[in-house]
């Protein structure tokens, strides 16, 4: 009720976003419901079809840990058998399940980017819920230019076979031409605001930024989903996504421009108020840049096996790092700072390569380590300090 409440006031699209995400997953919680239990990565298109809405781990666990339920979560979290150094969304989310926060599964579905924690996780939850595992198996992109056509063509033949499952599974009819419609809605909109904020006719919050594309991955393919991301193309829509100018002088708006890579503090925002105590901004989130391209209604599974192949983060780190040096001449960044999330062995085992190139390219770049699902003020004095210096250095 109050997030309804919040997006008919405020009419911006982040308030109405989550108000359908946090009622469609409320709904998983009924008796009788269809819980599909996936990773990040999983094209929400194929549930939507079916009128299902995925339940997305890292998510989950990211609201709960916002919520009343933290202390809960976290006292289930510290009797858990799993070991310490894993990445804790996925630690969070077991336990969120183990304490009946979140219902179980009744099928889990993977995909192998970006990491293999939570394949781990789906596929161990299935056996122990005696429900259907299945992985759509990607390969690696190319270092330079689109995927290969016979690496499209495989991962397109998994998705609709598992399409396909997933109606003889629950006895439902798809309509996925119409998710696709509903998919590409979206995808128009983010894409015309992506091309406005790398033109500078748009300076956005890639904090905010990021946590809107994470929490929109659940109603990709829905009507509630085209219509959040549409309202970003009004003024009244992004008005809470909004860089402010803190009364920085000139047009190039805030000073140092910073792009951030992986992951975020989802809870704790002491380093973004470093960041604008120092009169800067993040313009640009690297897992933004994705869902930027329309895919064929009538033929969407190449589109689909494309869009998972050639992710921003998926692949060798020296293609990561081609991407990100792309990104930041883009948009006119100052510096780079990656966010090492705790247990993250995807995202920090690129970092020497990214570290390499930047410092070729002559762009400054900083490593900030914490973890994503931190309580509000967790930032270490270290880590405050350390992005002070940066930030210093970079004025």
């Amino acid at each position: 009720m109050r997030t309804q409440v919040r997006a008919l006031k405020s009419g911006t699209a982040r308030k109405y976003l989550e108000h359908h995400a946090l009622t469609a997953a409320l709904a998983l919680h009924e008796e009788g419901a269809f819980v599909p239990w996936v990773s990040y990565l999983f094209p929400s298109e194929l549930l939507a079809s079916y009128g299902l809405t995925p339940l997305i781990p890292e998510v989950a666990a990211t609201t709960l840990m916002g919520m009343d339920f933290r202390e809960e979560v976290e006292t289930a979290m510290n009797r858990s058998a799993l070991p310490r150094d894993l990445c804790s969304y996925h630690r969070a989310a077991r336990a969120a399940l183990d304490t009946r926060l979140l219902p179980a599964p009744s099928i889990c579905l993977g995909t192998t980017p970006l990491c293999t924690a939570k394949e781990c996780l789906l596929d161990q939850l299935a056996q122990e819920y005696h429900v259907p595992f299945i992985s759509i198996h990607v390969p690696l992109p190319p270092d330079e230019g689109p995927a290969r056509p016979d690496q499209v063509s495989d991962v397109a033949g998994q998705l609709g076979a598992l399409h396909e499952r997933i109606g003889e599974f629950t006895g439902r009819r798809p309509a996925l031409a119409e998710a696709m419609r509903n998919s590409s809605r979206a995808a128009r909109a983010w894409r015309s605001v992506d091309e406005g904020r790398m033109s500078g006719d748009l300076l956005l919050d890639g904090r905010h930024m990021f946590a809107f594309a994470f929490l929109g991955q659940m109603l990709w393919g829905t009507v509630a989903g085209a219509r959040g991301f549409e309202r970003l193309l009004t003024e009244r829509g992004r008005a809470d996504l909004v860089v402010p100018t803190n009364g920085s002088e000139g047009t190039s708006g805030p000073r140092p421009r910073l792009v951030w890579l992986h992951t975020v503090p989802h809870h704790d925002d002491s380093a973004f108020e470093t960041i604008r105590a120092h009169g800067g901004a993040v313009v640009f989130e690297e897992m933004g840049r994705t869902h930027l391209e329309e895919i064929d209604p009538a033929d969407p599974f190449p589109g689909l096996a494309r869009r998972l192949i050639e992710h921003p983060v998926w692949g060798s780190a020296t293609r990561r790092a081609r991407l990100v040096v792309e990104l930041a001449r883009g948009a006119r960044a100052d510096g780079v700072i990656h966010f090492n999330h705790w247990g993250c062995r995807q995202g920090l085992g690129t970092l020497p390569v990214l570290r390499s190139v930047l410092a070729r390219e002559g762009i400054p770049f900083l490593t900030i380590d914490g973890d994503a699902l931190d309580r509000p003020g967790g930032g270490s004095d270290t880590m405050t300090a350390r992005l002070e210096s940066f930030l210093e250095m970079l004025l």
